[in-house]
Order: C-alpha cells, then structure tokens, then sequence
C-alpha cells in the first residue's frame, strides 16, 4: 500500500513536469502541427518514468513485515 502511494505522488509530480515542458515548449513558439507528436513522447517518458520507479520501490523498499528478517 505504501508503494502504490509513492507512486500516486511521484506521479503527481511527473504529469506536473511534463505538462510545464509541454506548456514551456508551445508557449516559446512551436507550431501547433507537432502537438501530437509531443504529448506521445511524453507519454512514453512518463511511462518509462513509471516503469523506473515501480522497479525501484519494489527492489528498494523496506519489507514490512517484521517475521521477514528472521526467515534465513
């Protein structure tokens, strides 16, 4: 359950950097043609972003339960 609530926030987070990026980038004058293009690269970052951060917590996250320390 902690994991899945890291995630939520991290991901939070992400959305909020990439639509600034996305926000940033037309606002400096890229034609409008290309806004399909950029959001599916963002998509696919914020996927590999996700992916990143799943594998992370799962190998890194403290276990919880406290009879899993004396298993040997």
């Amino acid at each position: 359950m902690a994991i899945f609530a890291e995630l939520v926030i991290l991901m939070a987070v992400i959305y909020s950097l990439f639509a600034g990026v996305k926000f940033a980038i037309f606002d400096f004058g890229l034609n409008q043609k290309y806004c399909k293009f950029i959001k599916f690269t963002l998509l696919i970052m914020g996927c590999i972003a996700l992916v990143f951060f799943v594998a992370h917590l799962i190998a890194f996250y403290p276990r919880i339960w406290v009879m899993s320390r004396y298993r040997g």
